[in-house]
């Protein structure tokens, strides 16, 4: 077991510094290529990619994307299909300034991890974020998080499904897959829902779609799923939160060490063991996120049996 799976401090150097916050990495995605981890972290001016062999020294190696016409990179996420590592992630002109509503999801490519990534084209003409694509039985689906309703009227963000045709491509009528069903997932106290930051996975036979409820700078920011039986094409499968709809369970939320956990992947760790990758804000002497908002790259050993998830205590 990787010891000490929380808050991993990374290491950098004086010339890293001064381009990239290494004690801040949001949203973060990891791939293992080759036995190496790379991890993807949202950045003001670009996508950062940290670098490790073994979960638990990690490196800034930079940025794997930039663009001097963008700025405000949200939720990297990293595919390598057929020989080329695809990037979707999210971003806005920097013409339009700090508008969080600019951002629209895009696709860049390398043929490296560490990139450098070339933007090759825009997915979506909407405000649109939070990207997974995975693939699953020859195709690659998409799921993303964008403005939407649920079934009852409630109102807010949202986790969404589309297929692709291609790596580059989306196809289709959008697919709502996750929806707010109870008080804890109001932003910021309401009238408006968030969920966000989904993350498809299998395991066992059961399909897991992670999810990140509440407002991001909240301390009641957490971790919730919804399952799927594994064997239904994603196209047609309709998600179950777990372990019900009505029910509040956080997978992951704030404890006595830290607060506003959330936006997660998972991965398998060098030990055989799964671990979920996520952000958490160290809690200050009033409980609340720390100072300088800043959000720590944090890691936690999981146990799956059957639909159910735990995690292991931060300690």
């Amino acid at each position: 077991m990787i010891h000490n799976p929380v808050a991993i401090i990374c290491n950098y150097s004086a010339e890293q510094e001064k381009k990239i916050n290494p004690y801040n990495n949001p949203d973060p995605y990891m791939i293992n290529y080759e036995g190496v981890y790379y991890c993807y972290t949202t950045g003001w001016n670009g996508v950062n990619v940290l670098r490790s062999d073994n979960l638990e020294t990690f490196e800034h190696m930079g940025l794997a994307l930039d663009d001097p016409d963008q700025l405000n990179y949200w939720a990297p996420c990293v595919l390598y299909y057929q020989g080329t590592f695809y990037m979707y992630y999210s971003s806005a002109p920097r013409s339009e300034g700090d508008d969080p509503f600019a951002q629209r999801l895009k696709v860049a490519t390398a043929n490296n991890p560490l990139g450098p990534f070339t933007f090759q084209k825009q997915l979506l003409d909407y405000w649109s974020i939070d990207s997974h694509v995975v693939e699953k039985d020859g195709e690659l689906h998409l799921f993303y998080a964008a403005k939407g309703s649920s079934p009852d009227g409630k109102a807010g963000t949202m986790c969404f499904y589309q297929k692709l045709k291609n790596p580059e491509t989306v196809t289709g009528n959008r697919r709502l897959v996750v929806y707010p069903t109870i008080p804890q997932e109001l932003f910021d106290g309401g009238p408006d829902y968030c969920l966000e930051g989904p993350f498809y996975f299998e395991y066992g036979g059961t399909g897991f779609l992670m999810y990140s409820a509440n407002r991001w700078e909240d301390p009641s920011y957490f971790v919730g799923y919804a399952t799927i039986d594994a064997k239904l094409p994603l196209e047609e499968a309709i998600f179950s939160k777990y372990p019900d709809a009505q029910t509040y369970r956080p997978l992951i939320g704030s404890d006595a060490r830290f607060t506003g956990m959330g936006h997660n992947s998972i991965i398998k760790g060098p030990d055989g063991e799964m671990y979920i990758v996520y952000h958490a804000y160290p809690r200050d002497s009033t409980g609340l996120p720390g100072k300088g908002r800043i959000r720590r790259l944090c890691i936690s050993q999981i146990r799956i049996a059957g639909k159910e998830i735990t995690a292991a205590p931060n300690n």
